[in-house]
């Protein structure tokens, strides 16, 4: 058992800030709360690096070690009578694009809303938090064949909702 080095801790953070800022937003947290606490997550990493059991280099091992974490850190933030609210959209998405429709972005949102809590995870972690399979399969304890999988099944699922919605649209 060897304790994370500081170069290891900057991989960690390299790797997981982004998904696990999207993972905690999807626990209900605010997106500047969700931030907030994947700090923290990863200083208490830090801090507690000597209980770290596992081989740091294995990333799978440490994604789920700093998850745990993460979850544990919301939980008890959750606790304190932080109000949990549903994830809105980040800022990004809410903002609409001058070179789009206001339209088109509203039936974006409408069907982003209306997708299962793991597709929006899914998508959230990997297109907004612009994190590579490989990574969010390391954070979520999953393979990135599984990662890319939930992505097609995602966007399959987000195309179907916009598409259904611009067929009930065009017969009113």
């Amino acid at each position: 058992m060897t304790e994370p080095s500081p170069d290891q801790l900057e991989l960690w953070i390299s790797t997981f800030r982004g998904p696990l800022v999207g993972l905690l937003a999807s626990w209900g947290l605010d997106w500047t709360a969700a931030e907030e606490t994947a700090q923290d997550a990863l200083a208490e990493a830090w801090v507690s690096r000597s209980r770290y059991a596992g081989n740091p280099a294995d990333m799978q091992a440490a994604g789920a070690w700093v998850r745990g974490i993460a979850f544990h850190l919301c939980r008890e933030r959750q606790r304190k009578g932080e109000r949990a609210r549903a994830v809105s959209l980040p800022e990004q998405l809410e903002q609409p694009n001058p070179e789009s429709p206001g339209d088109a972005h509203e039936e974006l949102r409408a069907a982003f809303a209306r997708l299962s809590e793991s597709h929006q995870l899914i998508l959230r972690m990997h297109y907004l938090e612009e994190t590579s399979a490989r990574e969010v399969a390391a954070l979520l304890g999953t393979t990135p064949k599984a990662v890319e999988d939930r992505l097609y099944q995602a966007r399959k699922a987000l195309r179907e909702l916009v598409q259904r919605r611009q067929q009930t649209g065009a017969r009113s």
